[in-house]
């Protein structure tokens, strides 16, 4: 039987409201080769509006109602780095409440029609991520940036869509440099709202979150959550690369509204990961003391239980001993993952270390060609 790919002809944007979408495609060009594309997402925005009201009838009393947790987890990282399948092993833990690939897309509508369009999407999809080989399901944990994308388009995943705007979204919606204080309230409702959905869903009082472009914002969930707990995960910058280009090009592929070509795409992915990690490293001594753990993707896979048990331990969280067999059984099913297999030339190798070196020194990874600490 022939495996499922990856054919949805509009781009997620069509699960925003029709007028988040108008609003952003006036602002942002659509380039001629994705107006068919653009117009279907429209058409499917409009559409879905009265699901959208029905939801904000039925269920917007509820979620303003509902208490967030003390303590919610972040997950913090570049993409590529280990944050998934970390995130899908702490998932396992019944504590805590995720945002759903489902919930991801119609956040906005998630209680009113998932009716239809959750079996809609699980038919969609297909069984592995084209980018890596990982399962999907509408039902699996994911990472909360498509979510606020759609909720009120104060997000960077705008860049998904508009590519070649993703440094003014970055300067926005990650560092908020001139950001009012009415929209970073908004932002932090909105942030909100979308929690406590999951909680509700989930009848669970913890939450874990997963969202890479966090690791530029640490000043910002404090001041939704000041006693959130932090995990960052980071990996081999040479790893990350590849994986990173991979991984983008063939999301993009599904979602892009501008033309983004593969030059302009690895130029974005070098400054994005630099603003990234500086920003990271400027803002991690916001944390109080005992609320980070810092964790080496590497490591982790060589022993991930210990990991998972020094997690707990050093965040202070209750429930490891109940967990474990969740996990054991998960990273089981994870030892039949085909990984993918990266390779350089001597150019691409030279490039990457060049523009990441800072990393590689900061993180102790060894350079290929001296097998020496960089």
């Amino acid at each position: 039987m022939a495996k499922r790919k990856f054919r949805v002809a509009f781009s997620t944007i069509a699960a925003a409201s029709f007028g988040i979408f108008f609003k952003l495609v006036v602002k942002y060009p659509v380039d001629k080769k994705y107006l068919g594309r653009g117009l279907l997402a429209g058409a499917v925005s409009l559409l879905s509006e009265p699901f959208r009201w029905i939801e904000q009838l039925l269920y917007s009393r509820k979620l303003s109602r509902t208490p967030m947790p003390e303590s919610p987890v972040f997950i913090l990282g570049h993409w590529r780095s280990g944050t998934t399948l970390l995130h899908n092993v702490l998932c396992k833990d019944e504590q805590f409440a995720f945002v759903t690939t489902y919930q991801s897309v119609f956040v906005n509508q998630f209680f009113a029609s998932r009716w239809l369009f959750r079996s809609l999407m699980k038919w969609l999809m297909p069984e592995k991520r084209p980018s890596d080989n990982v399962l999907l399901s509408p039902d699996f944990p994911q990472e909360e940036g498509f979510a606020l994308c759609n909720i009120n388009s104060y997000s960077f995943y705008n860049y998904w869509y508009f590519p070649h705007q993703w440094k003014i979204f970055y300067d926005e919606y990650v560092s908020r440099n001139g950001m009012s204080e009415k929209k970073k309230q908004i932002c932090n409702r909105q942030y909100k709202k979308l929690i406590a959905q999951s909680l509700i869903e989930h009848k669970r009082d913890g939450f874990i979150s997963k969202n890479p472009a966090n690791t530029g914002s640490i000043k910002q969930v404090l001041e939704m959550f000041p006693n959130a707990k932090f995990i960052y995960i980071y990996r081999n910058p040479l790893m990350v690369f590849q994986s990173t280009l991979n991984f983008f090009s063939a999301v993009m592929e599904t979602l892009q509204l501008q033309e983004f070509t593969n030059e302009e795409m690895e130029e974005m992915i070098f400054e994005l990961y630099e603003k990234l990690i500086k920003d990271y490293e400027l803002q991690k001594s916001l944390i109080p003391a005992h609320h980070l753990i810092e964790i080496r993707y590497e490591e982790f896979l060589k022993s991930p239980v210990e990991h998972l048990k020094l997690i707990y331990s050093t965040l202070q969280l209750n429930g490891f001993e109940m967990a474990l067999p969740h996990f054991i059984t998960y990273l089981d099913t994870q030892k039949r993952f085909e990984k993918n297999k990266h390779e350089f030339d001597k150019m691409q190798l030279d490039r990457i270390l060049k523009r990441w070196d800072f990393a590689m020194k900061h993180y102790g990874y060894l350079t290929p060609s001296t097998d020496e600490p960089a």
